[in-house]
């Protein structure tokens, strides 16, 4: 995409002598900065910013966040890219890494996320210097970090920044365009379930094709895993947009503006989100299989932020 793999694959290299040169002093480093990427750290952000900040800069966080998975998904499935190590076996990923690297490569889900969270979140408060170039620094570092450990190659990361850019000016506008008229909204909400049934289809039709042609001995990924790793992204996404369309028409809170009750708020709500993300999903294994499990645990963590804890404030 971006030239040859060649060159890629080279820098992968020269960061994994890095590595070596220095010991794996900078390892744990950039293994806790690409944590800022994953679900917990930018969910804690993203609520804080909707039940205590400003309403509408949440929403539109939170809108960058759950679509960029849905396409993220839908890119990684499409262009079926494999992990740098599998291109190459010379390159070797730090293996704490390894558990959150499963799957195909392209593009980067974690960079997808760090951009669509902190990368909304600098284009929000672009008028401030020191949020402008913190959030972004986050977005960089969190690329590199992904590259750093050997699990996505630069264009990877590359492609995650460019869509996630992308994306943050079409959300911004398809809010602006829903607000300008009464009804959008659910105009909006119909087309996004047609189109989750859509990629639900395309992908259950593009599994069923490459389970035709795997072989367990000598295909590292399968397409079934694959497919069912993509149910809790869309799952968060139609939580997302359920809990939205309803807290819009039906509860409507407002932010208080009194200092001391929206901290206690704001802390009583993070630890009810807490308690869904790491209790509520072990439950969820427990009782099912684990991508049906992953999708009931992401559809009530993003109906608990954007609808349930809502009515909570709005009643109290």
């Amino acid at each position: 995409m971006f030239g040859t793999m060649e060159w890629q694959i080279q820098y992968l290299l020269l960061l994994q002598q890095l590595r070596d040169i220095t010991h794996g002093v900078f390892d744990n480093v950039f293994l806790n900065i690409t944590i800022l990427g994953e679900l917990v750290i930018p969910l804690t952000f993203i609520s804080i910013v909707y039940w205590g900040i400003n309403k509408k800069t949440g929403t539109f966080i939170l809108f960058n966040f759950a679509l960029m998975l849905y396409i993220n998904v839908f890119l990684k499935m499409t262009a079926c890219i494999k992990r740098p190590w599998l291109i190459n076996p010379q390159v070797c990923p730090l293996k704490e890494a390894l558990p959150m690297a499963d799957g195909y490569s392209f593009p980067s889900g974690h960079t997808a996320g760090a951009m669509s969270c902190w990368g909304a979140a600098a284009y929000k408060w672009w008028q401030n210097k020191l949020l402008r170039y913190t959030f972004i620094t986050i977005v960089l570092l969190v690329a590199f970090s992904r590259n750093y450990v050997g699990v996505h190659t630069p264009q990877d990361v590359i492609v995650s920044i460019i869509v996630g850019c992308l994306l943050i000016l079409g959300i911004d506008k398809l809010l602006k365009f829903i607000e300008a008229k009464p009804n959008r909204d659910i105009i909006f909400y119909i087309t996004a379930l047609v189109m989750t049934v859509i990629l639900l289809l395309y992908l259950h039709i593009k599994c069923c094709i490459q389970m035709e042609t795997y072989n367990s001995l000598t295909d590292v990924i399968n397409p079934l895993t694959m497919k069912h790793g993509v149910y809790y992204k869309l799952s968060f996404m139609l939580g997302t947009l359920t809990g939205w369309i309803l807290e819009k028409r039906f509860v409507n809170f407002e932010i208080t503006s009194n200092t001391k009750k929206k901290v206690i708020s704001v802390v009583i709500g993070l630890i009810g989100l807490y308690a869904i993300m790491f209790l509520f999903k072990d439950i969820c294994l427990m009782f099912f299989v684990k991508h049906i499990a992953y999708a009931i645990f992401t559809f009530v963590t993003s109906i608990y932020i954007t609808l349930i804890y809502p009515m909570v404030l709005k009643k109290l």
